[in-house]
């Protein structure tokens, strides 16, 4: 449990005084003989003073109609923070990171990456729910998730927008932003079985088929490579982005490709480039694909926005 930071200063500055007022009495009380009376006046005006941090400390935590803040942890990343606020309306639960990074020109940026405890809970119901058959495919399944939960995080879309607006952003340094962001989160391997010694680390098991959905990792900060390609994809297709996710069987990953003017690696479809995005490295830029996923003819289209394939 986090308590309010007023609260927390309170404490300190409580016991610097009481440490002060006993090393200043128990030098008084050694020197000369202290009556009853005198001693109980004493332990009054501390009751006293006591009494009047209390009523100062909770006036700070009510203000504004919010009452002390709880923040836990429930098996998240520790930079997340679960918070219940209380209010006079009821409570508001949900998950908290605040994300710094830097994008492809170096420039700073931080955003709170905020989705709600039970908008998360339905990702994680929903994605679950999704029955495998013989007809299954990572484009069907990308889409059945992404459907489900691009309205989830919207506040985490807003945050973006509304940075956007502020910053006077052009379309292709949104993208970027977006990007870069999700590209400086740590990586982790999810696996849909037993995690072994030798797997990359952080490694987390039995996760149905080693895909958490984009409100989940929203809240948790775990992703490889298609948790990552399918929060990127949900966030630029909210802003009509043509973005595509492509997957590679041979190397075993997935990547971003996006319809946008650049230079580097790019796959055609329907005479449309997509260019490479790499989700997994920091400071991978659009256009960019790692030596030893290279070859263009190991990717496949799997998804593309408001496209059939």
């Amino acid at each position: 449990m986090r308590l309010n930071s007023y609260l927390i200063l309170g404490l300190i500055a409580l016991v610097l005084l009481l440490a002060n007022y006993f090393t200043k009495r128990a030098k008084k009380f050694t020197q000369q003989k202290t009556s009853s009376s005198v001693l109980f006046v004493e332990i009054l005006k501390l009751g006293v003073g006591i009494a009047v941090f209390a009523i100062v400390s909770l006036g700070l935590i009510h203000r504004d109609g919010f009452t002390l803040s709880v923040v836990e942890t429930e098996g998240t990343d520790e930079t997340v923070q679960l918070v219940t606020d209380s209010t006079d309306t009821g409570n508001s639960k949900y998950y908290l990171s605040q994300q710094t990074w830097r994008d492809f020109n170096k420039q700073k940026h931080s955003l709170p990456f905020k989705v709600q405890y039970e908008a998360v809970l339905n990702a994680h119901k929903n994605r679950n729910a999704f029955a495998i058959t013989p007809s299954f495919s990572w484009g069907i399944f990308y889409k059945y998730v992404v459907d489900h939960d691009t309205p989830l995080v919207e506040e985490l879309s807003l945050a973006f927008y509304n940075y956007q607006k502020e910053k006077n952003m052009s379309r292709r340094d949104f993208a970027e932003l977006i990007i870069s962001a999700i590209q400086d989160i740590p990586y982790s391997l999810l696996l849909s079985d037993e995690c072994k010694k030798s797997d990359v680390q952080p490694c987390f098991s039995h996760i149905k088929l080693g895909v958490l959905a984009p409100a989940e990792f929203v809240s948790s900060l775990r992703a490889d490579c298609d948790t990552r390609t399918l929060l990127i994809y949900t966030l630029l297709s909210r802003f009509n982005y043509d973005v595509a996710i492509l997957n590679s069987e041979k190397y075993l990953h997935s990547v971003i490709g996006l319809n946008i003017p650049s230079t580097g690696k790019y796959k055609t479809l329907k005479n449309k480039k997509y260019y490479f995005v790499e989700t997994t490295a920091r400071g991978c830029p659009i256009g960019y694909l790692p030596n030893d996923v290279s070859n263009i003819s190991y990717w496949t289209f799997v998804l593309i926005h408001n496209q059939q394939l």
